[in-house]
């Protein structure tokens, strides 16, 4: 029975719920009609299988194809929708399992409904939302603070999602209300649709949906920026922010093995000799700092292969020392092209995922097929090839894997809402790598580089006139070389910016506050001049 503000009158509202049929959706679906707001409802289940009073309101849509927001918004104009006043992005899979049983569909449906729809899906509803002053709330997950070695990928795209709506809502600042809400482990069907055992899950102890449901809807209606339901929920999170180490140690007792056997793989490591000398692997290792690293390591007597979509421009004292497998990552078939290619080559003691790119300007109006790209390369790409390395038995004992995040982890990125989310997913993902591997004795490095001397930073940057005060990508490939022979978990390149980090961690009101003005403005301002057609 639904019991909350049955009495508060909605009846002008216009909510929009995706995955409004099962567990936490179809509760506050029945919230919000209690309270006579009218339910639009997003669901993969036949109509016939809904409740009779939904169905008139009722899409039918699969999130996971390509196309499924613009149906949605299709399917609004319609029926006359003009306006939005609340979207609630509820849909959502998990994935239980070892690291290397992730598969690459897996892999792509996680990404696909936890992340890329929520994203699609608001960029293409937005219209409606600013017409009513709207409101969005994504749904997130308390694994997106913890390490989780056994939902590793599942938990990155909920940090992503909650990256992304930490910029988003210093974006929409003024016209469209954004918030995440982390609900824990609820009485649903998605443990056992995840594949969790049943022995390593009791959800009958689980509060029940409605009950998070009506706690979800009373932190919509106060609007903080984040919320987590449940005073144990809220300690976890603590503890897995600002007290990692512990929250590390407890993590690795859950550690599952996988299902393979290491070593018996479709994709058998090369026998080439190296030797003696060990073997580095770079992605985006053509430019900026990846490139910096490959020098770098090929000074120092390692074999170096570096994987891009276009040929590096390196150093001609090393260029022996390298090997170069032409791919682009932003698609299945380039990350399957250098999985196939490092078959042939020794096992790798050091993997570099350098590769990325940046769609700044505000999210409202930028496009959307860009935006995607940009989680395709940061965030998709370096899931798919770690997988494939660790299921295809790539790696050397001990060996290194270097995940290049980036220091908006920290400070948020107002104007690259969606490279902000690729790069907290990216950071979240490493974590739990990290923590399932350390069994393995291999090493898990997340770097948190700020700005930075690269073309990267120059193409992206509102001002480059303090281009000098950026660091050069040399240093940071110094550090991320420090840190690999010192098996460190994480790398913040230079004082300044492990200070900002700290301010970060401590006040990120403060450093949003600050990119917003440094950075969002400045792309505003910038983007005027030039539809204007100002020099």
């Amino acid at each position: 029975m639904v019991t909350l503000h049955q009495n508060r009158n909605m009846s002008q509202s216009v909510v929009l719920i995706t995955g409004a049929t099962d567990g936490i959706g179809r509760a506050l679906t029945q919230i919000y009609r209690a309270r006579g707001a009218r339910v639009l409802g997003i669901g993969r289940r036949p109509a016939e299988e809904v409740s009779p009073d939904l169905r008139s309101d009722y899409c039918r849509v699969d999130l996971a194809q390509p196309f499924a927001s613009a149906l949605v918004a299709d399917v609004l104009r319609q029926r006359g929708v003009a306006r939005l006043d609340r979207l609630i992005h509820c849909a959502g899979i998990g994935s239980y399992g070892a690291v290397d049983d992730q598969t690459p569909e897996a892999i792509d449906a996680l990404l696909d409904v936890n992340l890329r729809a929520p994203i699609a899906l608001t960029h293409a509803l937005l219209p409606l939302l600013i017409a009513a002053h709207g409101h969005v709330t994504f749904i997130g997950s308390i694994a997106a603070a913890l390490p989780a070695p056994n939902y590793a990928v599942y938990g990155a795209t909920k940090a992503a999602l909650e990256g992304f709506a930490r910029s988003l809502r210093e974006e929409l600042r003024g016209r469209v209300g954004v918030q995440i809400v982390h609900p824990g482990a609820t009485r649903t069907g998605m443990h056992a649709k995840s594949g969790v055992p049943p022995d390593r899950v009791n959800a009958r102890r689980f509060p029940s949906p409605m009950w998070t449901a009506e706690r979800i809807v009373r932190a919509i209606e106060r609007n903080a920026a984040v919320t987590t339901i449940g005073s144990v929920n809220r300690l976890l999170r603590r503890v897995g922010r600002h007290a990692g180490e512990i929250a590390d140690a407890v993590a690795a007792r859950q550690v599952v093995a996988p299902h393979h056997t290491i070593g018996d793989t479709t994709h058998p490591p090369g026998m080439l000799s190296t030797g003696g000398r060990r073997h580095c692997v770079v992605t985006g290792g053509a430019n900026g700092i990846g490139r910096a690293v490959v020098e770098r390591y090929a000074r120092d007597g390692w074999l170096v292969t570096i994987i891009d979509r276009e040929a590096p421009q390196i150093n001609r004292t090393v260029q022996d020392a390298t090997t170069f497998i032409q791919a682009d990552l932003a698609h299945s078939e380039g990350i399957d092209r250098a999985l196939r290619h490092l078959a042939a080559l020794p096992a790798a003691d050091v993997v570099v995922q350098s590769a990325g790119i940046n769609a700044v300007g505000a999210f409202a109006a930028s496009a959307i097929d860009e935006q995607l790209t940009v989680i395709d390369v940061n965030l998709r790409a370096p899931l798919h090839l770690t997988a494939g390395l660790l299921r295809f038995a790539l790696l050397a004992p001990r060996a290194t894997l270097v995940f290049i995040a980036s220091l908006s982890v920290y400070t948020g990125y107002p104007g690259a809402a969606v490279y902000a989310a690729s790069k907290d997913g990216l950071s979240s993902y490493a974590r739990s790598l990290r923590v399932a591997l350390a069994q393995r004795h291999m090493n898990v490095i997340t770097v948190y580089p700020g700005p930075t001397r690269t073309a990267h930073a120059r193409r992206y940057s509102p001002d480059n006139r303090r281009e000098s005060r950026r660091m050069a990508p040399e240093r940071v490939a110094a550090c991320i070389a420090t840190a690999v022979e010192r098996r460190r978990a994480r790398v913040i390149p230079g004082i300044t910016n492990q200070a900002i980090a700290l301010i970060g961690s401590v006040a990120p009101t403060l450093t949003m506050y600050a990119m917003r003005k440094t950075l969002f403005e400045r792309l505003e301002a910038v983007s005027g001049d030039v539809k204007a057609g100002r020099p």
